[in-house]
């Protein structure tokens, strides 16, 4: 099994002559000052401001996102804060209601008395 497969590798991976057409284009590439290399670098003069605005408009909004995220959670909190502070007074207003009546109630029975 393992032959078969090693056999088939170095089948497959063999050198390969190249062909006439590749080796002429190579040599003419080689003789004119290889215009395909000014291309790559013209190419990579205007990938790389493109690369670096993709990159900062991506981690912008990522920014963003957490900035509005943690600002809608401040509100959430404090929505909440003032829900529970109203929830108090209200507490604290019923609480003093119910002193006063028992207050009363003490201070009638003792002139009574």
């Amino acid at each position: 099994m393992s032959d078969e497969i090693e056999t088939q590798l170095k089948n497959a991976l063999r050198p390969v002559a190249p062909r006439e057409q590749f080796t002429a284009q190579l040599l003419s590439q080689m003789t004119l000052g290889r215009p395909a290399q000014a291309k790559i670098h013209r190419l990579n003069r205007v990938r790389r401001p493109l690369a670096w605005w993709l990159s900062a408009s991506i981690a912008a909004s990522l920014v963003l996102g957490v900035g509005v995220h943690q600002y809608l959670e401040q509100r959430r909190m404090q929505q909440s804060g003032l829900e529970a502070r109203r929830e108090v007074l209200e507490a604290l207003r019923v609480t003093s209601q119910k002193l006063d009546l028992a207050y009363e109630a003490v201070n009638s029975q003792e002139h009574k008395i």
